[in-house]
């Protein structure tokens, strides 16, 4: 799913760009299912009813986190470069935290740390 802090029109133009067929993206949260605080929006991931010991966020900011940040993952800021390959460097360590968690263990990563 995605979790961002833009406006709903433009998240699902994004969304539509990303999965045009509908088949990976289930579900997308935009600035309306956001918190904000002094004007700033921010994402907090208990509102997703999920456990966050199962719990990871990609994103290019903590700002976005301020209670959750032992599940940020910091990325680079994608400036529509069709040679970016910054989310395909994190598969060997998404797939870690899925055997962590899997496995009994909690995702906890710490910016970036794997359990």
């Amino acid at each position: 799913f995605i979790f961002t802090t833009v406006k709903q029109d433009y998240a699902e133009k994004v969304v539509d760009v990303l999965d045009p067929k509908k088949k990976l993206i289930r579900l997308c949260l935009s600035q309306r299912d956001c918190l904000c605080a002094r004007g700033c929006y921010w994402k907090d991931l208990t509102r997703l009813g999920r456990d966050l010991a199962k719990t990871v966020a990609l994103d290019h900011t903590i700002q976005g986190f301020p209670t959750q940040a032992a599940n940020w993952i910091p990325v680079p800021r994608w400036w529509g470069d069709p040679r970016d390959e910054e989310l395909l460097r994190l598969i060997p360590l998404l797939g870690q935290l899925g055997r962590a968690v899997r496995t009994g263990g909690g995702v906890g990563t710490g910016r970036g740390r794997v359990p």
